[in-house]
């Protein structure tokens, strides 16, 4: 066996690309053992392949290059080492911790939308909830368009928390300005998640549901579906109408086509 190797031959020794072996080069990650002055090629040695394993574990556990170069310097302490394996297992933790928050999120979600499927589309029905707890916002406004011009704000508050941006979102629509007026105003903006510090419930009970996928400029027809199935069976309603995204989507036009539910709790 040669005591030296090609770049290409250690490119398949070790699964890394000639790009990235060029690279470590060029940052002095992983210089070569040897270079021909005659016709510029690299060689590496064998006595370089643990130091080539040590890079690929490393990187494996997503520390940057630069602190791994630090890391296999020979001047490096092994307290600096600890420390560097201390912080990156911090970070893998944060990490680990965001991919359960966004598992959960997508189980969460799969769930919804099965279940609202189930429950059926455009059929107004009278469904059992327990309470729900929930963060609110006051964002005011008269159309869809002011709404989420309105939300701007809140939603870039609420990224700041992976917790929160992976919650259920909704609005508080008002009973008595549609019944009065025939028109949606939005007055709440929902986060249905814990917080101590803003914590409001839907109680649980019987509540009047309607689920559509459409367009959420044309809510307010739904709206009226279920004022209309209300006011039809002599049914009692408390407060207002609260507003679920289920699922958002957008079609091939940039216009959105949603899965939402709409209910109101009927008074016992």
């Amino acid at each position: 066996m040669s005591t030296y190797f090609t770049i290409g031959e250690i490119s398949k020794l070790f699964n890394i690309s000639i790009k990235t072996l060029r690279y470590y080069d060029e940052i002095e990650l992983l210089k070569p053992a040897h270079i021909n002055k005659d016709n510029n090629y690299r060689y590496y040695s064998v006595e370089q392949f643990i130091k080539i394993d040590l890079i690929k574990y490393f990187k494996i556990t997503g520390m940057s290059l630069d602190v791994i170069k630090d890391i296999l310097s020979s001047k490096t302490s092994m307290q600096f080492i600890l420390e560097n394996i201390k912080n990156q297992s911090k970070k893998l933790e944060e990490k680990i911790d965001e991919l359960s928050a966004v598992k959960k999120y997508l189980d969460n979600l799969q769930k919804n939308i099965s279940q609202n499927i189930e429950d059926g589309i455009d059929e107004v029905f009278i469904k059992y909830n327990d309470k729900r707890q929930y963060m609110k916002y006051e964002v005011i406004s008269k159309n869809i368009e002011e709404l989420d011009l309105n939300i701007r704000p809140v939603i870039l508050e609420i990224e700041k928390n992976p917790n929160e941006i992976y919650s259920d979102l909704g609005l508080t629509v008002s009973y008595e300005t549609l019944t009065k007026h025939n028109k949606i105003i939005y007055k709440e903006f929902k986060v249905f998640c814990e917080d101590k510090l803003n914590i409001n419930v839907l109680p649980s009970g019987e509540y009047v549901t309607l689920i559509f996928e459409d367009n959420s400029k044309n809510s307010i027809k739904y709206y009226k579906k279920i004022l209309e199935y209300i006011q039809k069976n002599n049914i009692d309603v408390i407060g207002d109408f609260h507003e679920t995204w289920i699922m958002v989507k957008i079609d091939d036009k940039s216009q959105d086509k949603s899965l939402i539910k709409i209910e109101i709790l009927k008074n016992e």
